[in-house]
């Protein structure tokens, strides 16, 4: 349920959070865990993923080989978590992140669907699993980064990596504080950059979709994740660049309701659609060393003007050294909240969760926010 918005941030190894904390609060709600518990734990599975796709290079160069980074590094990220949570010991722990190196699955093919959602299910589903058959005494293989058959060198395919440094440097600084973005928008992170200079410029020089001659979107030749140029169904199209350009050109504005059938189906939505055009950049180009930082946009007016923006991946509005504020975080909560809960319930939610340290029993401030 926290990815099948794709609303969840993303960073890192695909979708850290809702790979790891999902879990948590179910296990911390069994135990009567706190706020800070959680907290301590969630930012060790995220030190955990991002060392292991750091020291590999898994998210930036194998993901076109099709496996879902977040379901792949999410299962050894989610073990470690709960591992900390249930206060395991070394040996456990161990045991717990072998177990997760056999279940780590998940592929692209299935982005644009209900089963890319199910990946980050299945993967808080076996962390918790994981740690709580270790807790029982379940055995695994004790070397499951650095053994020669075990989840590097099989799995992710590189049985040359040097783990010692990822291992040594945990924490040292922490990972976490630089590598997650929170989206803006429900659609692929893939999409963002695109977005936030569609908005720059529609905001800058005042034009809408009426005076758009055409519109052209670069991808990358090893883009992996916008799979559909012609969308018709609304988890199709949060992985259309074109859908997603084509929707903030006539909308001013893409949100929950922007991924819809019926959205699609609009007649200026395909009118749009056919005046948007994308341009793959070519293997040559990018070995060439002009790959892009973001993804570059040209919008072409009526009148003859022609529009040119990227935003780099790295500055995307809700990023590090773009933040996008605490009021607009808990603006979008509010909002995403109000489709189920009654106005009071919504700011009971945000006095209860804006600071999740000083939740003294996590079991008691999730009932108080279940939706009756």
């Amino acid at each position: 349920m926290g990815h099948a918005l794709d609303y969840d941030d993303f960073g890192g190894f695909g979708h850290p959070t809702v790979a790891i904390f999902p879990a948590l609060l179910a296990l911390g709600e069994s135990i009567g865990a706190t706020g800070r518990d959680l907290m301590e734990a969630y930012i060790v599975g995220c030190e955990v993923g991002l060392a292991v796709d750091y020291a590999t290079h898994y998210h930036s160069q194998q993901m076109h080989r099709g496996f879902h980074s977040t379901a792949i590094l999410g299962r050894l990220a989610a073990a470690a978590a709960c591992a900390k949570l249930l206060k395991l010991d070394q040996q456990q722990t161990s045991m717990a992140l072998g177990m997760a190196g056999s279940m780590a699955s998940g592929v692209i093919h299935n982005f644009g669907t209900m089963t890319k959602p199910l990946h980050a299910g299945m993967t808080c589903r076996d962390g918790v699993m994981a740690a709580q058959l270790a807790q029982r005494g379940f055995t695994a293989g004790e070397q499951i980064l650095e053994h020669p058959v075990g989840f590097t060198a099989t799995v992710i395919g590189d049985e040359h990596t040097d783990l010692e440094e990822a291992a040594g440097n945990l924490g040292k600084p922490f990972r976490v504080q630089d590598a997650l973005v929170i989206k803006k928008y429900p659609s692929c992170g893939g999409n963002h950059a695109m977005l936030d200079s569609i908005f720059g410029l529609m905001r800058e020089h005042e034009f809408t979709h009426r005076d758009v001659a055409n519109a052209e979107v670069v991808q990358s030749f090893a883009s992996t994740v916008m799979l559909y140029e012609e969308p018709e169904s609304d988890l199709k199209g949060k992985f259309s660049a074109k859908y997603n350009m084509a929707a903030a050109l006539v909308d001013g504005v893409v949100d929950i309701d922007t991924f819809t059938d019926e959205k699609i189906a609009e007649q200026d939505m395909q009118d749009m659609m056919e005046r948007v055009g994308m341009r793959v950049q070519s293997k040559w180009e990018i070995g060439g060393g002009t790959v892009s930082k973001g993804v570059p946009i040209r919008i072409t007016l009526n009148d003859g003007r022609v529009f040119e923006h990227e935003t780099p991946r790295g500055e995307i509005l809700g990023s590090q050294v773009n933040p996008w504020g605490m009021d607009n975080i808990t603006g979008k909560f509010r909002e995403n909240a109000g489709r189920v809960l009654a106005g009071e319930r919504i700011e009971d939610a945000v006095r209860q969760w804006q600071d999740v340290t000083g939740v003294d029993d996590v079991s008691a401030a999730i009932r108080s926010t279940l939706v009756k």
